[in-house]
């Protein structure tokens, strides 16, 4: 009796302290890829682009911040804490920069893909995304 007296104790404790793992849906997980992808892909534009274009690439950006802080958001709902969704948000930018800007060859998702998903999307993709991946 007294194991399980002090078993119900310490389990507050052990929920406290995060030891059950904690797992987000593939939904998620393709938000915050596509979502830090657009921001990369789109965030550093050749210098001939247009002033259009510039405009359009920011509402992808824009549209890609949403994306990641959903995706943050769920992670939170999730059970993580701020300083882990942090880190995987911070640890996801370099993998994700290598598969957009070095061709797309391994990207995890397609832009059509992250097209499809983004809230508030536009029709037309820019002229001159900054990757074929992206």
């Amino acid at each position: 009796m007294k194991r399980l007296i002090a078993a119900a104790a310490l389990l507050p404790a052990l929920l406290a302290t995060g030891a059950f793992a904690q797992t987000v849906t593939d939904e998620v997980t393709m938000q915050l890829w596509c979502g830090t992808a657009m921001v990369v892909a789109f965030s550093n534009p050749p210098p001939e682009v247009t002033e259009e274009q510039l405009a359009q690439a920011q509402e992808y950006i824009d549209a890609g911040t949403a994306l990641i802080e959903t995706a943050i958001q769920a992670h939170l709902d999730a059970g993580f804490t701020q300083d882990a969704a942090d880190k995987i948000k911070a640890d996801i930018v370099p993998v994700v920069t290598e598969q957009v800007m070095g061709g797309g060859e391994n990207a995890q998702f397609t832009f059509e893909e992250c097209l499809a998903i983004l809230p508030g999307q536009t029709d037309a993709a820019p002229a001159n995304p900054s990757s074929s991946a992206m």
